[in-house]
């Protein structure tokens, strides 16, 4: 399902609050089906309602959603929060993670450049990068740009695996290594993606270029740190 959005360069204009892009590229490919791709439905709409109810980060926070599974689709292009529409994800295909990556990467840059173009400040931007398994496709390039990016601050990944064969060392290849990817415990979708508004909210008050605390993973990391 497409999306059809207002021009962004007018949403800009009307709107010059700070921005905070995240991109979510998640996986859903077949072995996600059933359980997994429910809670994953049911978790990314909570985290849209939460982000829309905070009176901040309403109008800083940006999502684009990118999957992957049978193809990679930008199903959701970066967008306030304002405007988004949730579709309902389905599981089937395999697992074109650098495909997948690689996109999330360009949207990004893009998006970079209209804020850039239109003075608006923005945060570095967040990569939310999910997995049950491992890449089925040519991964090594996409996964070293990302890492290379985060590792000079332009661009804040987290890697989280889901259930029990995922691949945590080749998800830790998109990473950088002061950010390891975590473990989600128990498909805890909702707790994820509750932690993940919080932030979002944390960081909307924040200036931009500066640091702040992340909220306590503890509620659904399995790899508590």
């Amino acid at each position: 399902m497409k999306i059809k959005l207002k021009n962004q360069d007018y949403d800009l204009i009307e709107n010059p609050t700070p921005r905070c892009p995240c991109m979510l590229v998640l996986d859903v490919s077949g072995s996600m089906s059933g359980d997994p791709i429910s809670l994953l439905n049911q978790g990314v709409n909570q985290f849209i309602q939460e982000v829309y109810q905070d009176d901040f980060a309403r109008f800083a926070v940006e999502v684009g959603i990118i999957t992957f599974g049978s193809t990679v689709d930008e199903v959701i292009p970066i967008q306030s929060i304002l405007e988004i529409n949730v579709p309902a994800f389905s599981a089937m295909g395999r697992t074109p993670m650098g495909e997948a990556v690689s996109k999330a990467i360009e949207v990004l840059e893009v998006r970079k450049k209209q804020y850039q173009k239109r003075g608006v400040p923005y945060y570095q931007p967040w990569i939310i990068l999910m997995t049950d398994g491992e890449p089925t496709d040519e991964y090594s390039k996409a996964a070293a740009l990302l890492r290379e990016l985060a590792e000079d601050s332009k661009m804040l990944v987290f890697g989280i695996g889901i259930g029990d064969h995922c691949n945590l060392n080749k998800l830790g290849e998109f990473c950088p290594a002061n950010r390891p990817p975590k473990k989600l415990a128990e498909y805890k979708f909702r707790e994820f993606f509750q932690w993940l508004a919080q932030s979002m909210a944390k960081v909307s008050v924040s200036t931009p270029g500066t640091g702040f605390e992340l909220p306590s993973t503890k509620g659904w990391d399995s790899i508590i740190l």
